[in-house]
């Protein structure tokens, strides 16, 4: 069984949100995926007219069943602003639609083959869930609360959400060593 992998180096997700085109689908839904840490199937179903201008949304989990409100970023609404601007969609457009029907979003399977053909360009092995996994690690790196963390991804245990977002025996041991305590 393959086994998924946060992102951990930043300048390799720069190089990441590089590889499409600003403002095209395939960028979007990589800036989208690492930016919410929602799983795929519910980004594809995020219409238009939920996030265009908004601060939050509210969503269903598709896996849960459980109501998520989520804040949206200001760089991910700019960049949401002007996808939309450009492929002149509406309010009640999927915002990942499919090529055949704006009422009708990409499904998994595409979702999957533009997230892992962007990591090949960059010579990684990368997945939605790569990305979801990177928004844990890097809001963790960056100070957000393990609680916290275990609360978005709906974990069982903070020991789970550690896991799940890649803070291995590596990331363990390296606290042993940089601890000071002055003498």
């Amino acid at each position: 069984m393959n086994t998924t992998h946060a992102i951990k180096d930043i300048s390799q997700i720069q190089t990441l949100m590089d590889v499409y085109p600003p403002y095209s689908k395939n960028r979007l839904l990589l800036e989208y995926a690492i930016r919410t840490g929602l799983r795929i199937s519910d980004i594809l179903n995020v219409k238009v007219g939920q996030v265009l201008g908004k601060e939050s949304y509210q969503i269903v989990e598709m896996k849960t069943g459980k109501k998520k409100e989520l804040a949206i970023h200001d760089r991910l609404k700019q960049s949401i602003s002007d996808y939309v601007k450009r492929e002149g969609l509406t309010a009640t457009d999927y915002l990942f639609y499919s090529n055949a029907d704006k009422h009708s979003h990409i499904k998994r399977t595409q979702a999957h083959r533009i997230i892992a053909r962007a990591g090949d360009m960059i010579g990684i092995t990368l997945s939605a869930h790569s990305l979801r996994k990177s928004f844990g690690y890097h809001s963790y790196k960056q100070g957000v609360d393990i609680s916290l963390l275990q609360t978005i991804f709906q974990h069982s245990s903070q020991a789970v959400t550690l896991r799940y977002i890649d803070i291995t025996q590596e990331n363990i041991n390296n606290v042993y060593k940089r601890v000071d305590f002055g003498f």
